[in-house]
């Protein structure tokens, strides 16, 4: 069994569980990450200074990662993204 074998959707609805992820994923990133100093709910900012929200959510992005590589590629970035907003948004005092 080679690599593309495994990765590959096991189903049509796996299929399209992944395209949704993905696009998802996609269209978040697009237009949250790519502006600057997004304004995100209190709650949100509140609960990502938690250490144990971070962990989950790591936790999230590996078993994305491990369900399909695109759609952790993704989950990846928006993590990263969202950490950089709220750590910049919370060091300036907003």
């Amino acid at each position: 069994m080679s690599w593309t074998q495994l990765l590959a959707p096991t189903s049509e609805s796996d299929k399209y569980l992944r395209m949704a992820a993905a696009l998802t994923l996609f269209l978040w990133c697009l237009f949250y990450a790519t502006h600057l100093e997004t304004s995100y709910p209190p709650t949100l900012v509140d609960a990502y200074a938690l250490p144990l929200t971070r962990v989950f959510l790591l936790v999230l992005v590996v078993l994305a990662a491990a369900w399909c590589p695109t759609v952790g590629i993704l989950a990846a970035l928006a993590y990263v993204c969202l950490g950089a907003d709220v750590l910049f948004l919370t060091r300036t005092g907003k």
